[in-house]
C-alpha cells in the first residue's frame, strides 16, 4: 500500500501536464480535379478545372500552367493567374479560361495549380493538342471560252478554311504544267461567300499555242492550288471573200459586187472593197481600189462599189478584199470589159453667166448609139479646195426627160443655188438602155459678179 501512493501522485502529474500542452494542427493542402480541354482551335483552347477541398491553408494564388516543351509544366512555364481565394469556406472552386496564341497542329502539356504558404500544389498533367490549320479548298472548273489571244476560265473557292481569303484567280502557262502564281495570272481579292464560282480572263496568249492552268487561293499567306488544267487557243484565221460579177453603168464606170463570207478569228474587220487595175493582171490594194471602212456585224455581207473613169473597150481586171488585223485577204480575180459600143456619144459643153446664184451649162449628144435615150442634162459638185484632185461624181443635177429627135443635139442646163467664190466641176450625161454615159468634165468658178 505504501508504495502504491506514489505511482498514483505520478501518473496524475503526467495527465495534468499534458492537459496544459497546446495541440498541434496538421496542415491539408488543396485538392485540384484533372483539367477538362473543349474548344479547341488552330491557335487556342478553353481549359476548365476546380478546386475541390481548398484545404486548410490560405491560397494566395491559382490557375494554370502549360507548356509545349515541359512535360510537367511548373509556374516558370506559360501561366494564366486568377490570384487569391476570396473566400476559403466555399468550395469547389471553379475556374476556366481560354489559352490564345498557341501553335497550329501542336502537343501541349498543361495542369492547374494553387499557392499556398507551404509552397505550390499542381493537378494532374493533362495533355492537348491544337488543330490543324485549314486551308481553303479550291477547284480548277472549266474553260468557258477560247480565242485566238484570250480564253475566259472559272475556279470555284469551296470552302473558306481557317483564315480569311486575301486573294483567288487563275494562273496558267503554256510551258510550265503546274503553272503558279509566278506565271500569268489574273486574281481578284474580296470573297465572303462559300462556295463561289468565279472567272478571269486569260489575255495576251500567243494563237494556236496549248496552256496550262489551274486556280488558286491565298490565306494567312499561303497559296493553295487546284488541279492543273489544259486548252489550246485558235490559230488565226482570215476573213473570207468572194468576187462577183460587174455589170455596166456608163460608157466608162462599172458597178462591181463581192460578198465577205466570214469574220475570221483574228480581229475586226477594218476596211473590205474592189480593188482593180487595166493594166496589171493582179490587181492588189496598191493598184486601184474602191474601198469601204467600216466594220461588219453579220455574215455574210454582200456589197458592191462603182468604179469611174475607166478607159472605153479596154479589159479590167479586179477581185475583192478584205482587211483584219492589219492583214489583206482577196477573193478570187475577174476580168470584164465595158459594153461601150452602141451607146451614145456626148461632150461638155461651155458655161455661161446667169446670175450671182446660177449658171448655164451646155452638153451635146453627138450621137445616139443603138438604144433609146431615156434622160440626158448636166450633173455639178462644188470644190472649196483649189489643191485636191476633181471628184469623178456629181452630187446635182438637172435633166430633161426624152431623147432628142435630131443629132447631134446641143442642150443646156441652168444651175441654181449656186455658191458665189465657189468652184464647180461639171459634166453632160445621157441614160439609154439603162446605163449612164458621162462626157467629159469641166469646171467653171462662180463669181457674184463677172463683171
Amino acid at each position: 500500500m505504501k508504495k502504491t501512493f506514489p505511482i498514483l501522485v505520478t501518473v496524475l502529474s503526467l495527465t495534468v501536464i499534458s492537459s496544459c500542452k497546446t495541440k498541434e494542427i496538421v496542415p491539408v493542402p488543396p485538392t485540384l480535379d484533372t483539367i477538362t480541354v473543349s474548344e479547341t482551335t488552330f491557335a487556342s483552347v478553353l481549359l476548365s478545372c476546380a478546386i475541390s477541398n481548398v484545404g486548410n491553408q490560405s491560397i494566395s494564388d491559382y490557375g494554370f500552367v502549360y507548356s509545349e516543351t515541359n512535360a510537367t509544366p511548373t509556374l516558370a512555364d506559360s501561366r494564366i493567374a486568377h490570384g487569391a481565394v476570396s473566400d476559403p469556406n466555399v468550395a469547389p472552386i471553379k475556374f476556366s479560361d481560354v489559352v490564345k496564341g498557341l501553335k497550329p497542329s501542336t502537343n501541349y502539356f498543361a495542369r492547374s495549380y494553387s499557392v499556398i504558404a507551404s509552397g505550390t500544389i499542381f493537378g494532374p498533367v493533362m495533355t492537348f493538342k491544337t488543330a490543324d490549320v485549314i486551308q481553303p479548298a479550291i477547284k480548277t472548273d472549266a474553260v468557258i471560252l477560247v480565242f485566238t489571244t484570250s480564253a475566259k476560265l472559272r475556279g470555284i473557292v469551296e470552302t473558306k478554311g481557317s483564315f480569311d481569303v486575301s486573294e483567288y484567280g487563275i494562273c496558267w502557262s503554256s510551258t510550265n504544267n503546274l503553272p503558279t502564281t509566278a506565271d500569268s495570272k489574273s486574281g481578284k481579292t474580296n470573297i465572303s461567300v462559300f462556295p463561289t464560282i468565279y472567272t478571269v480572263d486569260a489575255t495576251n496568249l500567243t494563237p494556236n499555242t496549248a496552256y496550262y492552268f489551274r486556280a488558286f487561293v491565298v490565306s494567312n499567306g499561303v497559296t493553295t492550288y487546284g488541279d492543273a488544267l489544259k486548252f489550246n487557243t485558235l490559230a488565226i484565221t482570215q476573213p473570207t471573200i468572194k468576187t462577183l460579177d460587174a455589170t455596166t453603168t456608163s460608157t466608162t464606170s462599172v458597178k462591181i459586187n463581192g460578198v465577205v463570207e466570214s469574220g475570221g478569228n483574228s480581229a475586226d474587220i477594218t476596211e473590205y472593197g474592189i480593188c482593180w487595175s487595166q493594166r496589171f493582171s493582179t490587181p492588189t490594194t496598191e493598184h486601184s481600189k474602191a474601198k469601204i471602212p467600216d466594220s461588219i456585224t453579220v455574215f455574210p455581207k454582200t456589197f458592191s462599189v462603182n468604179i469611174y473613169s475607166l478607159n472605153s473597150n479596154t479589159e479590167i481586171f479586179y477581185r475583192a478584199y478584205v482587211i483584219s488585223n492589219g492583214v489583206v485577204s482577196y477573193g478570187d480575180i475577174k476580168t470584164y470589159k465595158l459594153e461601150t459600143e452602141g451607146f451614145p456619144t456626148l461632150t461638155t459643153g461651155n458655161a455661161t453667166y446667169i446670175s450671182a446664184t446660177s449658171q448655164k451649162l451646155y452638153g451635146t449628144i453627138n450621137t445616139r448609139g443603138n438604144y433609146a435615150i431615156t434622160e440626158y442634162g448636166v450633173c455639178w459638185f462644188y470644190i472649196n479646195d483649189f489643191s485636191n484632185t476633181l471628184p469623178i461624181t456629181c452630187i446635182s443635177g438637172a435633166s430633161i426627160q426624152g431623147s432628142p429627135t435630131a443629132f447631134p443635139a446641143t442642150y443646156s442646163i441652168d444651175a441654181t443655188n449656186l455658191n458665189a467664190g465657189t468652184l464647180y466641176i461639171y459634166r453632160a450625161f445621157v441614160v439609154a438602155n439603162g446605163i449612164t454615159t458621162y462626157g467629159n468634165e469641166k469646171t467653171f468658178f462662180k463669181e457674184a459678179n463677172p463683171n
